[in-house]
């Protein structure tokens, strides 16, 4: 009969209580000078027991010097953690999380996230953080699998740089994200990054009772790609929302004379409307049914 081992991450004493009291200070999240102080030992001799820690699934290093602490027994490193680790990574730069993650904080789309958006107007390069999945919590062997998740920074003017709000992921854990409307106009402006134009509209329509309209408006007159203004304005009028403001959707656009496709990753086809100036590349009937079904 073979031995029974016990859990992988069963933590002993000294990692009991280094755990403890980090998760005391009520951050997911430390730094290694923070580690440093909380076990009471030299940064070279903290690194060792971090490597291990790490090895045993209770933590994960997300970049130099910052760290998370995992859920024991939790399966994936990034599930509930992806909003800290993004603004870990976007640290000490100003930021905010945006389009498809954005609409996955607010409650547009519940589909796995593999790629986290960030804006910040610093530039920085693509992220990938891994995760690490246990195949058993009693395996004799440590055996892991790995995969990424992909973390892409979006650079933003400093005049481009607003509409963000505060999001609690814990009691104790925040982070930016852009807001209910700002989300929606990026989305409008870059379908790409959001899943998709059908994504778009159906979280328009599931977040349509939440939506500030003054402040949409608001929004889209200052908001530097007009184009995003058309979609939003022909999407409210085919699904009868928001039709008070239409008019001033309307006269934002006036100066835009050019059309634009309302799917920019449609074929390049499709009936012009002059008063959206859209060219309709995609079936508007099976668009209302994608959002209804």
């Amino acid at each position: 009969m073979k031995d029974i081992l016990p859990p992988l991450k069963t933590l002993g004493t000294v990692s009991a209580r280094f755990i403890s009291e980090l998760q005391q200070s009520g951050s997911s999240t430390f730094t290694l000078e923070k580690a440093s102080a909380v076990y009471g030992k030299g940064h070279h001799e903290t690194t060792k027991f971090l490597c291990k820690l790490i090895e045993r699934g209770i933590i994960a290093r997300i970049k130099s010097g910052v760290y998370i602490i995992l859920q024991m027994g939790q399966e994936s490193v990034q599930l509930d953690n992806w909003p800290l680790i993004a603004r870990e990574l976007a640290a000490p730069n100003d930021y905010f999380i945006s389009h498809y993650s954005a609409m996955r904080l607010h409650g547009m789309t519940t589909h796995p996230l593999f790629d986290i958006t960030i804006t910040t107007f610093k530039r920085k390069n693509v992220k990938e953080v891994s995760n690490i999945t246990y195949h058993t919590m009693f395996e004799r062997k440590n055996i892991k699998k790995k995969s990424n998740m992909t973390y892409h920074f979006i650079y933003s003017k400093p005049e481009h740089f607003w509409g963000s709000s505060v999001h609690w992921i814990t009691n104790q854990n925040k982070v930016n994200v852009s807001d209910l409307e700002r989300t929606l106009l990026d989305g409008l402006a870059r379908p790409d990054l959001c899943g998709g134009i059908k994504e778009i509209v159906r979280g328009i329509w599931v977040k349509q009772k939440n939506i500030d309209w003054e402040k949409m408006v608001t929004y889209a007159e200052r908001f530097h790609t007009k184009a995003a203004v058309k979609r939003l304005g022909f999407i409210l009028e085919v699904f009868e929302l928001g039709l008070d403001y239409i008019p001033s959707l309307l006269r934002i656009i006036t100066t835009s004379k050019g059309f634009i496709f309302l799917d920019p990753d449609g074929m390049k086809e499709g009936n012009y409307l002059s008063r959206w100036r859209v060219r309709l590349n995609i079936n508007i009937e099976e668009l209302k049914m994608g959002v209804w079904e």
